[in-house]
């Protein structure tokens, strides 16, 4: 029964995959009314002098901050896949093509559809413009080295839409001023980055020199997290060791396969029916939590997938991940 269950529920993931985007946030991400934040890692693909964006729009809420100077957020990743290797069957990249593809432009060029909704931002003589190429100027950082995903915060001066090199192309320069970076690791099957289940709390703070904070629980078992982590990450213990590391929103960290919260991937797809679903309140029914193990009971993710098959919540670990909380 249950195998027919998560077969039928692979089909909706399949099915709803292509519609996954419009159900997902909008690329740019307002903290504030002038805070942005644009994610680079995933749907970017290199075309011979300028990168192409393939997923949400995000030109209306870049040019409604044109002449100004506003607070922006670029999250990259190390590996770009070639035009060749977007592959329209698929709502998300796979990590293929070459590394550091970010180096090859010193002022990238990304360039990506308008909508109705963004053309009628743009004065008259670009009011027919179907692309929107931005020209990061300045401090532009990419992950060369070490983590493979990097948030880099900038101010940055977002200047007035221009006529580009065709009639079909408006042209957006964004002057970068670096202000901080922050290494961002993916959640893969027991780790994160550095830290891994069955790891002592004592290692973690010794290797990575990150204190450890008690939220929930007791000294013996309970919720840990750092200031230092991202946000969202947080890693249950028992007995002094890592059993298991959660990931709740808001969080921008993704999995070893490019996964998030508040996407809606063809997971049954893209494990291969690999999947075995843990929780759930009835045959068939939402929401569901499933995990992919690569190592049977010893290494695995688990996502949380709520009534429109979004994931809302996800975990790496062993067999605590048949479990909600360690301290039973």
């Amino acid at each position: 029964m249950k195998g027919r269950a998560l077969q039928a529920r692979g089909c909706q993931w399949i099915l709803l995959a292509s519609v996954g985007a419009a159900m997902a946030a909008n690329v740019f991400a307002e903290s504030t009314s002038a805070d942005l934040q644009l994610d680079l890692r995933t749907d970017v693909g290199w075309e011979s002098d300028h990168f192409r964006y393939m997923g949400k729009d995000f030109s209306e809420s870049l040019l409604m901050q044109t002449g100004q100077t506003v607070d922006l957020t670029l999250l990259t990743h190390k590996t770009l896949p070639h035009r060749c290797m977007l592959d329209f069957s698929h709502d998300y990249c796979e990590d293929l093509g070459h590394p550091d593809t970010w180096g090859r432009s010193v002022e990238p060029v990304v360039c990506a559809a308008t909508t109705p909704a963004s053309r009628a931002l743009l004065p008259g003589q670009n009011a027919d413009a179907n692309r929107l190429c931005i020209t990061f100027r300045g401090g532009f950082s990419y992950p060369a080295n070490g983590a493979p995903d990097l948030a880099s915060h900038y101010r940055a001066e977002i200047g007035e839409p221009e006529s580009g090199a065709e009639p079909e192309i408006v042209a957006l320069t964004v002057t970068l001023t670096l202000d901080s970076e922050q290494p961002l690791h993916r959640l893969s099957p027991g780790c994160y980055g550095a830290v891994c289940v069955g790891d002592t709390l004592s290692s973690v703070q010794a290797t990575t020199k990150v204190p450890l904070n008690i939220v929930s629980g007791q000294s013996a078992c309970g919720r840990v997290r750092s200031d230092q982590w991202p946000v969202g990450l947080s890693a249950q213990f028992r007995n002094s060791r890592i059993a298991r590391l959660d990931v709740n929103p808001p969080s921008n960290i993704r999995t070893d396969t490019g996964v998030a919260l508040g996407e809606s991937p063809a997971l049954y797809e893209m494990y291969q029916g690999a999947l075995d679903e843990t929780l759930e309140a009835g045959p068939g029914s939402l929401p569901v939590k499933a995990v992919y193990w690569q190592v049977p009971g010893e290494k695995g993710l688990q996502y949380e997938l709520d009534s429109e098959l979004q994931i809302t919540a996800m975990a790496s670990g062993g067999e605590s991940l048949m479990e909600d909380w360690p301290c039973q």
